[in-house]
Order: structure tokens, then C-alpha cells, then sequence
């Protein structure tokens, strides 16, 4: 018995790649947002059906790539959440935490034609430990 391997929904792979050559050349943490030691992405998905999407949860350090997008959990769609403007928002607040909701800009196949826009909603907590300076150390 011959078995087949499952096909990736039509676009995945190319948004894979490109997401994956937009991490690569992106700056790290330290770079853009040195007075961040450390970022905590939480992500909650919903899009309202009975069974919950799993959260995500991303620790950033320093040297992590300072890359914000993240994909829809929902593998036949196209679309991403950007969280860059939450996170410069907050790294130029000055707070520590800050939280929100986006939508996703995509769309799905397994909607009807005219209805495929996506339905899923992210619900996002950013938490920032400031990097101290050198007069905080001791």
C-alpha cells in the first residue's frame, strides 16, 4: 500500500518562504530595541467555533530576530498577524505590558466563493523586562 503525502494548502509554501527570508534578514532585538532584555509574546486565537485554537507563547531575547509576524494557525489560510507596530508601541512607552486584538488580513479555502475572508481573531499580550542600566547594577 502506497501511502500519500498530504498537500500543503495552495500559497503555504511560498508564504513559508518568505516569511522565513523576512526573519533571516531582519535585525535582531538588540539592535532595534536595546533597552528590551527580554519580550513575551502571548497569543490566544479564536474563531468562533466550538473548539479553541492552542495559544502560542514566544520568550525573545536579545539576540532573537527582532521579526513580529506569525502566521494564521488555520493551515488553508494566507494571511499573518503583525504584531511590529504593538511592539514599538510599547518599547516606546515605557511600560512593561500592553495587550490587544487583531484580525486576520487573509483568506481561507474552506469558506465559499465570496466569503473566504478569514475569521480568526488574535488576542495578544506583549510583557517587556527593560534592560537595566549600568548605574542599576550593583
Amino acid at each position: 500500500m502506497r501511502l500519500m503525502a498530504a498537500k500543503s494548502p495552495k500559497g503555504a509554501v511560498p508564504r513559508r518562504e518568505q516569511m522565513l527570508y523576512e526573519r533571516a534578514r531582519s535585525m535582531v532585538m538588540r539592535q532595534a530595541f536595546p533597552q528590551i532584555e527580554q519580550l513575551r509574546i502571548e497569543l490566544a486565537f479564536d474563531d468562533n467555533r466550538s473548539l479553541p485554537l492552542s495559544p502560542q507563547v514566544h520568550t525573545l531575547y536579545p539576540a532573537a530576530a527582532a521579526f513580529f509576524r506569525f502566521a494564521c494557525p488555520c493551515a488553508d489560510c494566507d494571511g499573518d498577524f503583525d504584531l511590529a507596530e504593538a511592539v514599538t508601541a510599547l518599547s516606546k512607552s515605557g511600560t512593561l505590558a500592553s495587550r490587544g486584538r487583531l484580525t486576520c488580513n487573509g483568506s481561507r479555502g474552506d469558506r465559499p466563493p465570496g466569503r473566504a475572508t478569514c475569521a480568526v481573531s488574535l488576542d495578544y499580550r506583549l510583557t517587556s523586562v527593560q534592560a537595566r542600566t549600568r548605574s542599576d547594577r550593583c
